[in-house]
């Protein structure tokens, strides 16, 4: 599987800039966490959330209906 590290396209808002220091975050959190991506855009944090917490709920919200512009 790829491991993205920005949005395929590129929008203001953007969460790249700090992937590197919420990666390392996700592990202060126990196994029962649910992670919500109230403001999901691209869906990256739901995907890193994923790609180092296999384990974990994720809910994503897409209000702006990225994936229909992909």
């Amino acid at each position: 599987m790829k491991n993205y590290i920005q949005s395929p396209l590129p929008f203001q808002g953007q969460k790249r800039g700090f992937l590197k220091l919420f990666r390392e975050g996700l592990n202060q959190f126990d196994e029962s966490t649910i992670f919500v991506d109230l403001f999901g855009g691209s869906g990256l944090l739901s995907h890193c959330i994923k790609q180092v917490r296999p384990d974990a709920r994720v809910i994503y919200n897409d209000y702006d209906n990225f994936s229909e512009r992909l």
